[in-house]
C-alpha cells in the first residue's frame, strides 16, 4: 500500500515539473525571454554590491547636512565628486561629478532652510529597476529637526552613475495650512502692492497736464507778444509812408505858388521829398 502511495506522489510530481518547464518556454516556437535574464542579472550586481550602495546613501546625506551650501556649491564648480571630498572610493559615481548630481545638490540647498539638522537615517531600501539602462531605486527615510520624515530617493543607471535625486520632506496638516496661508499673504500682498503702484502713477497724471498747460499759456504769451510788435511796426511804417505823401503835396503846392508869383514856368522842375525826422526814432 505504501508503495502504490509512493508511486503516485512520484507521478503527480513528474507532472508538475514537467508544467513548470513548459511554462519557462515560450509556446509558441520555443525560445526563452531574454527580459527575465537580464532583470536577474540585474538583481544579482544589486546583491552583489549592496553594501556598497548603502555606504554612498549614507554618506551622501551626511556630507549634505555638516557642509552648508557654500562648501557644497564650491565643491560642485570644482567638479569634486564625493570620493575625492571623503577621500574614499564608492561605487556611484566612480567617473566623477555628474550633471545629475549637481542637480540633486541644487535641490538639497534649496530645501534645507526648512528641514534644519539631521538626526537620523532609517533603513536603506534598494529595488530593481526594470527601466532599460536602469540598475535599481534607492530609498531611505529620514529624520530632520524640524521634519521627522524625509525620504530621499535616488535612481541608480547600470553603470552605476547617479540617474536622479529627490529629496520628498512628509508635511503634516498643520505645515500644509501654514504654508498655504502664507503662500495665500505673499500672493495678496504682491497684488496689492502692483496696485498701489498702478495708482501712483495713475495720479502723477495730473502733474503732467499743469506742465503741459503752463508751457501751452508760455507758448501763447510768446506768440501773442510776438503779434503785438508786428502790429506796432505795420502802424509806424503806415504812418511813416503817410507822412512823406503830404511831405509831396506840401513841396508842390509851394512851388506852385513861388513859380506863379515870379511868373516862371514849372517845366523841368524836380520836387524832391523832404523826410521829416520822427521824433518818435532815437
Amino acid at each position: 500500500m505504501k508503495k502504490v502511495n509512493i508511486k503516485k506522489f512520484l507521478v503527480l510530481f513528474s507532472l508538475l515539473v514537467c508544467v513548470f518547464c513548459m511554462t519557462a518556454c515560450d509556446s509558441s516556437n520555443g525560445t526563452i525571454s531574454t527580459t527575465s535574464a537580464k532583470l536577474e542579472r540585474k538583481n544579482m550586481i544589486i546583491q552583489v554590491y549592496q553594501s556598497y550602495l548603502e555606504d554612498w546613501t549614507t554618506d551622501m546625506i551626511t556630507y549634505l547636512d555638516q557642509n552648508d551650501s557654500a562648501k557644497i556649491t564650491s565643491d560642485a564648480e570644482s567638479a569634486l565628486p564625493l570620493a575625492l571630498v571623503n577621500g574614499k572610493q564608492y561605487i556611484v559615481d566612480q567617473e566623477g561629478l555628474t550633471a545629475k548630481t549637481i542637480g540633486f545638490y541644487n535641490s538639497w540647498n534649496s530645501t534645507r532652510e526648512e528641514l534644519g539638522a539631521l538626526k537620523s537615517i532609517g533603513t536603506i531600501n534598494i529595488a530593481l529597476n526594470k527601466d532599460t539602462g536602469k540598475l535599481c531605486t534607492i530609498t531611505v527615510d529620514t529624520a530632520y529637526e524640524k521634519n521627522d520624515k524625509v525620504s530621499f530617493e535616488f535612481v541608480i543607471n547600470d553603470d552605476f552613475s547617479l540617474e536622479n535625486g529627490a529629496i520628498n520632506p512628509s508635511y503634516t496638516t498643520g505645515q500644509k495650512m501654514y504654508k498655504a496661508v502664507m503662500n495665500t499673504i505673499i500672493g495678496m500682498g504682491t497684488v496689492f502692492i502692483v496696485l498701489i503702484f498702478i495708482s501712483f502713477i495713475i495720479g502723477l497724471f495730473k502733474y503732467i497736464s499743469v506742465w503741459e498747460n503752463k508751457n501751452k499759456a508760455k507758448n501763447n504769451a510768446s506768440a501773442d507778444a510776438q503779434g503785438v510788435n508786428n502790429a506796432i511796426a505795420q502802424i509806424v511804417s503806415n504812418e511813416e509812408q503817410d507822412e512823406e505823401v503830404d511831405d509831396l503835396e506840401l513841396v508842390a503846392v509851394i512851388t506852385a505858388a513861388i513859380a506863379a508869383s515870379e511868373n516862371t514856368s514849372t517845366d523841368g522842375l524836380v520836387v524832391r521829398s523832404i523826410r521829416k525826422v520822427n521824433s518818435r526814432r532815437k
